[in-house]
């Protein structure tokens, strides 16, 4: 073949060539554009004010560090805001926790004259446990021990503040709702061998006698081991499920998870406080039932709400949350956690600020003499 010869093979080749850096040129076209739309959305300038300059943005030094610097400023601020410590809100929730654990002994010191008489209402588990009347101090001292162990938990966890008005508050809000319960309800005594103080004479049933009486119960923190509970008809629903079940709860959330020994010894030590309780007699079993059901709706509701800020919200008509009766109080308390609380422990305390404290005082006092 002649070098001035047709080669339809040659030709193909260079159209497929031509059509190839037609389409690339294409694609750097498109490429070019779309990141031409970015810039004007928003990302970056584009040109000047005069529409005039180069197609891509020049980068101004001075506005990147000014950037970043202001978006370092807001990331420590919202780091050292996550979780505040808001002593004020805490000691409102203690207020309203002793506020309900007093209307409790108000409305028990007002029932104990309304409880009617008659044998105990049949129960599954009194049919088929015995009787140990001594179980109910065992009982109330295991309380004790599982409450003491969260207290002490909660002194040592480092957002103490935020844990603190956690269990005042979900304690409030099953105290308030014991005083309901007991008021609209009296059932017969569980125990008939337990002492129930007489009643009073209908001449004597004023404001002040019913006060007083329960004030005497306030000073015994309503416990057996005192002597000072001789008052009957707080069955419904009960309030040393309440201790146990909600010691442990918050035990097991605010505890590492790898603290199985003490979360296992936790969840034992209120088991075998609720089943003592029975075996005495101390409450029915529906009174327990009732209780470990409201104790842990409420935990788990507050927390998860706790947890997923967005549940905050009452604009949605599908977050079914808000409508809960407790919800403005929740709100509030909670206004200020963004997320959920870090397993972190610590002192209150810095021994080196003690010492320093201590050399002061020893200074002020030497400078004094």
């Amino acid at each position: 073949m002649t070098p001035f010869e047709h080669n339809p093979n040659a030709t193909m080749t260079t159209q497929r060539a031509l059509a190839s850096s037609s389409s690339s040129a294409t694609s750097n076209e498109d490429s070019e554009e779309s990141y031409i739309d970015s810039l004007e959305e928003g990302r970056a300038p584009l040109l000047g004010d005069d529409d005039e300059g180069p197609l891509l943005p020049c980068y101004d030094e001075s506005r990147h560090d000014s950037q970043e610097q202001e978006r370092s400023d807001k990331k420590l601020n919202y780091s050292g805001n996550r979780f505040p410590r808001e002593r004020h809100k805490t000691l409102v929730a203690i207020c309203l926790l002793f506020i309900a654990a007093i209307s409790n002994d108000l409305v028990l010191s007002y029932i104990h004259e309304k409880v009617p008489e008659g044998k105990p209402l049949p129960d599954f588990v009194f049919s088929n446990t015995p009787y140990i009347p001594q179980a109910l101090i065992i009982s109330e001292y295991l309380m004790l021990s599982s409450f003491g162990v969260l207290i002490i938990l909660t002194f040592l966890h480092k957002y103490r503040w935020i844990v603190l008005r956690r269990i005042a508050t979900i304690g409030s809000l099953l105290y308030f709702g014991r005083c309901i319960t007991m008021f609209v309800t009296q059932v017969p005594i569980a125990d008939a061998n337990y002492y129930c103080s007489p009643k009073l004479e209908p001449s004597e049933r004023t404001f002040l006698a019913i006060a007083a009486r329960a004030m005497k119960i306030v000073t015994g923190v309503g416990l057996k081991i005192n002597g000072k509970h001789t008052l009957c008809g707080d069955y419904i629903y009960s309030g040393h499920t309440i201790v146990l079940v909600v010691s442990y709860l918050f035990i097991r959330e605010y505890s590492p998870r790898n603290w199985r020994v003490l979360h296992f010894a936790s969840l034992l030590t209120s088991f075998a406080g609720v089943a003592l309780l029975l075996v005495s007699r101390g409450h029915y079993t529906i009174d327990v039932l009732v209780s470990y059901w409201i104790c842990t709706r409420i935990f788990w509701q507050y927390h998860t709400m706790a947890g997923i800020p967005v549940l905050r919200e009452s604009r949605s008509p599908h977050n079914h949350l808000c409508k809960i009766c407790w919800f403005p109080i929740f709100k509030y308390m909670e206004s200020g956690v963004l997320r959920p609380v870090p397993h972190k422990y610590g002192l209150p305390f810095s021994w080196q600020k003690c010492k320093k404290r201590f050399v002061n005082l020893r200074l002020l006092k030497f400078n004094n003499n």
